[in-house]
């Protein structure tokens, strides 16, 4: 026997115990890492989760506040006379809002002038107009004048779209566009 403090123990025996020594090292080390990754992702999903509650509210109160106080459309319509074999108009939105269900009404005074035709959409289905976007319609009648049959036109039209608010009165011109583009 030898002398000292501790048994006699083998080579294999004390690398054995190194090993698992080490091993538990290791695995501790990794099992604390994974903890705290593990404690960061809810850490993570917790301020996530927040963001998106207030980004919900934040989207609730803006469209509250949307609802209440709606921007005015900017819708501008400009009207051009263009040449056929029957004269017709093109009505053209050239503000930066879209006018939906676009349509003529007949001003109480024009009225009472049988001879002022009605202007009538050339399509069948709703106008909507969208920015720089135009549409066809006719103003014109064969109506009697000082004696002989003649085409008329009305002076104006009266429009009335859904953004636009209250009826605007667009004066139609006396310039004409030939159907190739040419002004006469």
């Amino acid at each position: 026997m030898r002398s000292g403090k501790f048994p006699r123990m083998r080579t294999a025996s004390w690398v054995s115990a190194a090993a698992a020594v080490l091993f538990g090292a290791t695995t501790a080390a990794a099992w604390r890492k994974a903890t705290l990754a593990d404690q960061a992702r809810r850490e993570a999903e917790a301020a996530l989760d927040a963001a998106l509650e207030q980004v919900t509210v934040l989207t609730r109160i803006a469209e509250a506040a949307q609802r209440a106080f709606p921007q005015p459309q900017d819708v501008q319509f400009e009207v051009q006379r263009i040449r056929g074999p029957v004269d017709r108009f093109r009505l053209r939105n050239v503000g930066t809002g879209t006018a939906t269900d676009v349509r003529f009404i007949v001003d109480p005074a024009e009225e009472q002038n049988r001879r002022i035709p009605t202007p009538q959409w050339l399509q069948e289905e709703p106008v909507t107009l969208l920015p720089k976007e135009g549409a066809d319609f006719a103003a014109s009648a064969l109506s009697p004048v000082g004696g002989s049959w003649r085409i008329v036109f009305p002076a104006f039209v009266t429009v009335i779209c859904d953004e636009a608010g209250p009826p605007r009165r667009v004066d139609l011109p006396t310039a004409v566009v030939a159907e190739d583009g040419v002004i006469g």
